[in-house]
């Protein structure tokens, strides 16, 4: 109820703001008219203060959207891929060949057994988890970072004290990613295998596929039961 008087009260306050301007001054600068007085201009940027610290507000009341409430139980749907860095343009362009590689590397996992229900994540609220990797458990310790954008994943000695840090992405009200720099997801998929004795022939093959792209991550798809 508290969020809801804050979003409430910050809207009265940009209200009566507005108010205090002309229909004309606000147009002005809405549409960046180099001819506002100085007055005009002093007003709008007062009005421009408010709306950023109305978006502030509503954030704070609302939630980081992005951010994903890791604990439960996950299942694993498929391989994730995410191609370029954080640029903008970079991420863009790299969508039209994301589903192409997300399609091959699903071919080679799927060659070592790794498909869709092999796979099974457990997050639980004291900050431990367990992977269940073809009904064979593997667990560890877990904890998220940046407003819950990026996990950290800490195995134990069967997986040789295996650290994974990587990225967390919503993908909808039950699903997520979780992404790794390719090294690191080859890696794990490496020592999952290992342990529970399945043959890893075609993580060469895997790694060549990483290999073609600058600053790929792959990772889970998941589904939240």
């Amino acid at each position: 109820m508290k969020k809801i008087y804050s979003i409430l009260a910050a809207l009265m306050i940009i209200s009566t703001a507005a108010s205090a301007q002309s229909l004309g001054s606000i147009l002005g600068a809405l549409g960046g008219s180099s001819s506002s007085s100085s007055s005009t201009t002093t007003s709008s940027s007062s009005v421009g203060d408010i709306l950023g610290s109305l978006s502030k507000v509503i954030y704070s009341a609302a939630g980081n959207t992005t951010a994903v409430n890791i604990v439960g139980n996950w299942n694993y749907t498929g391989a994730a891929i995410t191609l370029g860095g954080d640029d903008l343009l970079s991420n863009v362009a790299s969508t039209a060949v994301t589903g192409t590689a997300e399609a091959k590397v699903n071919q080679y996992l799927a060659k070592v057994g790794v498909k869709e229900g092999t796979f099974k994540f457990v997050f639980n609220e004291d900050k431990t988890f367990q992977v269940t990797a073809f009904g064979i458990p593997v667990s560890g310790t877990w904890q998220t970072m940046d407003d819950a954008t990026r996990i950290q994943l800490q195995f134990g000695k069967v997986m040789k004290f295996l650290n994974m840090t990587g990225t967390l992405k919503k993908t909808g009200p039950n699903s997520c990613q979780i992404l790794f720099q390719g090294n690191k997801f080859l890696t794990f998929i490496k020592n999952i295998m290992s342990y529970v004795s399945k043959q890893n022939s075609t993580v060469a093959a895997i790694s060549s596929l990483a290999g073609n792209y600058d600053e790929m991550k792959i990772g889970f798809n998941l589904t939240k039961q």
